[in-house]
């Protein structure tokens, strides 16, 4: 606020100053040279300060939209740090930004939170027992991704870059319907409870069991995806450790023990293969996501 009165006032001080050296420039020209020479001062004069006007104003609005850039990344930084949000993979860039941009107050941005309430999912809005759910996958995902096979790209591609976010995704909606109907079923056993109201709940109660079953099946398919990753993972360090063998083997060969040197040889044949069992393992469990249908 201080540096925009700072940069008016400047401003308002230079255009006092140029008309000032203008109008004393005319005088001069007038007394020295004449009335013609003087409409062409004036004239060039008018077109000087117009260019300036020009000049400044263009440069004020490139300051402005380059602090508004500034402001609004800095908006939206905050916005992915604060609301917890699962968003639809499908979302393109654009439409992505739009609903971050919903939850930033000052760009009044409501209605456009309302057009794609469908393809973003609030979190702290989910019941307890979701949440847990919900951030139990997050975990399995977030495992893979971290993962030393993954950063090798020894891993199915498609399962991780497309089938993961696409998990995490109908898993949100389903827990999101969820936790709506469970709040129906809540408000509706709420005071006197009758046989025939019993009787109307019952089928639903069962459905939304069979749906949250169905879910944590799902949640539980990531944790063993997980777990296979890991598992690959913790070849991938013993695989590391083979390049300590030819220590051992100089330690052994010292020594005079052949059993041992036949043992160490032995185990690193076994080790190449518990690696490629391992990913082949952790490859699979991850196809398997993709079988099942979206919801």
């Amino acid at each position: 606020m201080g540096d925009g009165v700072a940069k008016g006032c400047g401003y308002a001080l230079v255009s006092v100053v140029s008309v000032i050296v203008v109008l004393a420039g005319t005088l001069l020209v007038y007394v020295t040279s004449g009335p013609a020479a003087t409409v062409a001062t004036v004239l060039l004069s008018v077109i000087g300060l117009c260019g300036f006007v020009v000049v400044h104003d263009l440069r004020r609005r490139r300051s402005a939209a380059d602090e508004e850039r500034v402001l609004l990344a800095r908006e939206r930084e905050h916005v992915k740090r604060t609301v917890d949000l699962v968003t639809d993979p499908a979302l393109s860039e654009q439409e992505r930004l739009a609903v971050i941009d919903s939850f930033i107050p000052r760009l009044g941005q409501a209605a456009s939170r309302a057009a794609y309430r469908d393809r973003f999912v609030l979190v702290p809005e989910l019941s307890p027992p979701a949440r847990a759910l919900l951030e139990r996958g997050r975990r399995a995902v977030m495992s893979v991704y971290t993962s030393q096979v993954m950063y090798q790209r020894l891993l199915d591609g498609l399962a991780n870059e497309v089938l993961l976010p696409r998990q995490i995704w109908e898993i949100a909606m389903l827990l999101r319907v969820q936790t709506q109907l469970q709040h129906e079923q809540d408000r509706a056993m709420r005071g006197v409870v009758t046989p025939e109201l019993r009787a109307v709940l019952a089928p639903q109660q069962e459905a939304l069991r069979r749906s949250v079953a169905s879910v944590t099946a799902r949640v539980e398919s990531l944790e063993r995806y997980a777990r296979r990753v890991q598992e690959a993972d913790a070849a991938l360090r013993a695989q590391a450790a083979l390049a300590d063998n030819d220590k051992y083997r100089a330690l052994l060969a010292h020594t005079d023990d052949a059993d041992g040197m036949r043992d160490l040889e032995a185990h690193g044949d076994a080790l190449e293969q518990t690696l490629a069992r391992s990913v082949r393992e952790a490859i699979e469990a991850g196809q398997t996501l993709a079988l099942r249908p979206a919801p």
